[in-house]
């Protein structure tokens, strides 16, 4: 057990990996709620693998509705157990994880084994299936009629056509209608195995108390035999127009990015020169704004899965298409002129100051260890201070010309 305590950024964590392959971390923190979640490492864009020999291809949105369908057990819904136990249950799913957890001012423990005992159990029935298909099918149009969603996927699909990163998360009418009992179970027994997961806990908890459950939950069970190959998808770039009811464009401009071996360093190197150049005090948004064109900052995301990234830069504007080619001109000259210094140790020290405010956190903390899993939040903090202009200038360098650009305008 690696214990990280009295850390000047506030990330105090203890660690261990379990002789069963299960990561745990375990956030001390003095709090009223507490949280406990389960990692799973399979995600929405994990639909190519081998399994005890054998190739697979899932549909798009099998990793979504198994994680609707674990919580159905034996004797009912996992979630109303939580519920008479006083605790709130979620789950999501993302393109490279799925993500349990529980929210709980008391009975910490009981939670802990309800959490652990329903997603190592599969119960796949054929008529709660195909209920659970009705309710995808209504959760996919809804999303359908989102013009900030569709811009996303749809400039992602400019970007990587053939990938599945760029597929909808719950994926579509007609896959899910492909999804039945034999696929979640292969799925289940690939994935949902103790070495593919983490465990964090975070609040006034024991880490020898959940080191105990998560022992007797877990040792003893199979261990992945699955082997998901990296995605190698080259980029292409394009740009989509949309027509959907929205009083303003939307718009979302998408770049390919290469992550190396230090993946959360680059992801937070990525966001600090974002921000420097979109956020509210940047001279992007200043002349945006005085043009007209933008009253609030865009937003800038960086993903990154299984050998496919992404900065995507999203936004409301009068004029989306002057917007577009303005992003497009700030990225050019970012790679081409870096970051100026003051700006650089500006946002450095926002970056620092919002870790050191999400690690203290309860559930903030332990969503970002569920991120960046690889590493306890405490050595990731380190990472942070070792940040530097020279590194984040190679990280901005890596960037692609090519980008994927979908503009939603307003129906005439």
């Amino acid at each position: 057990m690696e214990v990280r305590m009295n850390c000047p950024s506030g990330c105090e964590t203890v660690s261990h990996l379990m002789n069963c392959g299960t990561q745990v971390y375990v956030l001390p923190k003095k709090r009223n709620i507490n949280i406990g979640a389960v990692v799973i490492g399979f995600g929405a864009a994990d639909r190519k693998f081998k399994y005890k020999g054998k190739e697979y291809k899932i549909p798009s949105g099998t990793a979504h509705f198994l994680e609707h369908q674990m919580f159905e057990m034996p004797y009912g819904n996992a979630a109303s157990r939580f519920t008479a136990l006083g605790a709130e249950s979620n789950a999501f799913t993302d393109a490279g994880k799925t993500v349990y957890y529980f929210k709980t001012a008391g009975n910490f423990t009981e939670c802990l084994r309800l959490l652990l005992e329903f997603v190592t159990t599969p119960y796949f029935m054929k008529e709660s299936i195909e209920t659970e298909k009705s309710i995808i099918k209504n959760e996919i149009a809804m999303y359908d009629d989102e013009p900030g969603w569709r811009a996303f996927f749809t400039s992602m699909k400019q970007l990587y056509p053939d990938s599945p990163i760029a597929d909808e998360i719950a994926g579509s009418a007609e896959s899910v209608d492909s999804i039945d009992a034999d696929i979640l179970n292969m799925c289940h027994s690939a994935f949902y195995t103790p070495d593919n997961m983490t465990v964090v806990c975070s609040g006034d908890v024991c880490a020898e108390t959940v080191l105990e459950v998560c022992r007797k939950a877990l040792d003893g069970k199979n261990k992945s035999d699955v082997c998901v190959q990296p995605m190698k998808y080259r980029p292409t770039g394009g740009s989509a127009s949309l027509e959907m009811y929205t009083q303003f464009p939307k718009f979302c401009i998408s770049y390919p990015i290469k992550i190396g071996a230090d993946r959360a360093e680059e992801i937070f190197m990525l966001r600090l020169a974002a921000e420097a150049v979109f956020s509210e005090g940047s001279d992007f948004f200043k002349s945006m704004s005085e043009k007209g064109i933008m009253s609030e900052p865009p937003s800038a995301e960086i993903y990154e899965h299984n050998g496919i990234g992404y900065l995507a830069v999203s936004g409301t504007a009068k004029d989306a298409d002057t917007a577009a080619e303005a992003i497009k001109k700030a990225i050019k000259e970012l790679k081409e002129k870096s970051l100026e210094s003051r700006a650089f140790e500006r946002e450095l020290k926002k970056l620092k100051g919002g870790f050191v405010r999400m690690a203290d956190g309860c559930e903030s903390a332990a969503m970002t260890q569920a991120e960046f899993r690889a590493l306890p939040l405490a050595a990731l903090a380190e990472r942070i201070g070792k940040i530097t202009p020279e590194k984040t200038i190679r990280a901005v360098d890596d960037l692609d010309n090519l980008c994927g650009v979908c503009i939603v305008r307003p129906h005439k």
